[in-house]
C-alpha cells in the first residue's frame, strides 16, 4: 500500500510539473506591434489538425495579421440659388496584411509544441485602400447649379478594427479568434 501511495504521489508530482510547462487554458493574444501568443489548442481548432499532425507540421504554418481600418469624412454643400443643403461623404477602407514572425513554444519535459510566440511583423506588409465617394470637400456638379462647401462643416472619424489572426497552410487561410490587449 505504501508503494502504491508513493507511486500516486510521484505521478501527481510529474503531472504537476508537466502542467506548469503547458498553458492551462489556451488563449490567443495579438498586440498592435505584432507580438503575442497562440496556444496549441487554438491552432488545432483553427486548422482542424490532430496533435500528432501539429507536432510534425508546426514549421509549415504561416501566421498572418490582418487589420481593417475605415476613415470617414463628411461635409455639407449648399446650393447657392435655393439654399438646399446636401451632405457629402467619403469613406476609405484600408486592409493591411502582414506576415508575423512566430516561434514554436515547446514543453521543457517532452519537447512537444505547446503553442507559438508571436515576435512581431515581418517586413513584407501589404496595404490596400478602397475609396468610395467624391473627392474630399467636393460639392455636387450639376449643370446649371452652383454648389459651395459650407465652411467648417467637415467632420472626420477613423475606426481601427481589431487585428485578425490567420494561419496559412498550403495556401488555405484559417481564421483564429483573438483577444486584443490594451496598451497601458
Amino acid at each position: 500500500m505504501t508503494k502504491r501511495l508513493l507511486a500516486c504521489v510521484a505521478t501527481a508530482a510529474t503531472a504537476t510539473t508537466i502542467g506548469l510547462t503547458v498553458p492551462a487554458s489556451a488563449a490567443v493574444t495579438l498586440d498592435a506591434d505584432g507580438t503575442g501568443s497562440v496556444g496549441r489548442e487554438d491552432v488545432l481548432r483553427a486548422v482542424g489538425w490532430s496533435n500528432e499532425r501539429l507536432q510534425t507540421s508546426a514549421a509549415d504554418l504561416d501566421f498572418v495579421a490582418e487589420t481593417v481600418s475605415v476613415a470617414t469624412a463628411s461635409w455639407e454643400c449648399v446650393q447657392e440659388s435655393t439654399g438646399v443643403v446636401a451632405l457629402q461623404e467619403r469613406r476609405t477602407t484600408t486592409t493591411a496584411r502582414a506576415d508575423l514572425v512566430a516561434a514554436a513554444q515547446r514543453s521543457s519535459v517532452t519537447g512537444a509544441v505547446t503553442g507559438f510566440e508571436l515576435r512581431g511583423f515581418a517586413e513584407d506588409a501589404v496595404s490596400v485602400s478602397v475609396v468610395e465617394g467624391p473627392d474630399l470637400d467636393a460639392c455636387p456638379e450639376k449643370e446649371g447649379e452652383v454648389w459651395a462647401r459650407v465652411p467648417r462643416s467637415t467632420e472626420r472619424s477613423q475606426e481601427h478594427g481589431k487585428p485578425a489572426l490567420e494561419l496559412v497552410h498550403e495556401g488555405v487561410v484559417h481564421r483564429v479568434p483573438t483577444e486584443r490587449r490594451v496598451a497601458a
